[in-house]
């Protein structure tokens, strides 16, 4: 009896630990470039900020005293960006839209869009408003980083950010531009 005791005393736990502890799954990348980080530490501060005044309006302060000169346009974007963010990433789940290689949204052939000019004229709107916004941000990080000598390897950061940021199952276009479907986590 004293051993059978010892032995779910014992082993019991050990056994139940054991089934309830996994690992962490690693993912290794390599290391990004001073000018990836710098970028993307940018873009971060971006959208931190249009987060910051947005809060900040909400309690009664004036736009005037939070916003000033061409970060009202960057801040407008962003909170732009986020307002048609259900949209896009639908464009991009019916693979209407994709990424671009060079950090835009593009629109793609498919049998709506090229047969309902209802519907095209709904994308090109909400593609021109992404791409617009976009583009404002890229050139406030590219403004505030002083890299406009690097614009076209700041442009490969913006689509890298883009695709990461994209669901699986989006249409992504490589370096060469065909385009691939952006596959499933832990898939290749």
């Amino acid at each position: 009896m004293q051993r059978r005791k010892f032995i779910l005393m014992v082993f019991l736990p050990l056994t139940l630990l054991r089934c309830s502890v996994r690992a962490p799954e690693l993912n290794v990348t390599g290391e990004k470039t001073a000018l990836e980080n710098q970028v993307l530490g940018t873009y971060q501060q971006i959208e931190s900020d249009s987060w910051l005044i947005a809060s900040s309006r909400a309690v009664g302060a004036t736009s005037s005293a939070v916003v000033s000169g061409g970060r009202k346009e960057v801040i407008d974007a962003v909170q732009n960006r986020k307002f048609n963010k259900d949209e896009v990433d639908e464009l991009k789940a019916d693979k209407v839209a994709g990424e671009n290689n060079r950090g835009l949204l593009q629109a793609l052939t498919h049998p709506r869009y090229d047969g309902d000019p209802e519907y095209r004229l709904y994308v090109d709107q909400i593609i021109e408003e992404e791409n617009n916004d976009r583009m404002i941000i890229y050139d406030r990080v590219l403004t505030i980083n002083q890299s406009s000598a690097e614009a076209a390897r700041a442009n490969e950061v913006f689509a890298r950010l883009n695709f990461d940021n994209s669901a699986p199952g989006t249409m992504i276009q490589n370096p060469d531009g065909s385009w691939v479907e952006k596959p499933k986590a832990g898939g290749k």
